[in-house]
């Protein structure tokens, strides 16, 4: 018998996403569990009158590698 699940993820934070994003693609099933009414842990954002408002403060994402840059601008766009 096998088992229903390839991985468990405790926490839909960023590596949590990425983990279960990345292992999907590659045919793996993964459940993943998250206490919080949303995904990306403490990088969420919420709509406040139309205005993109970072709930647990300000995203700065900084990378001089190339091969990072595209990967993450892959899954989402910068402003």
């Amino acid at each position: 018998m096998s088992a229903l699940y390839d991985f468990v993820i405790v926490g839909a934070g960023l590596f949590g996403a990425v983990f279960a994003h990345e292992a999907t693609k590659r045919g793996k099933k993964c459940l993943v569990l998250e206490r919080r009414p949303h995904t990306g842990g403490n990088i969420y954002c919420e709509s406040r009158e139309g205005i993109s408002v970072h709930k647990y403060g300000a995203h700065i994402f900084h990378t001089s590698n190339k091969r990072v840059w595209d990967y993450v601008t892959s899954l989402v766009d910068f402003n």
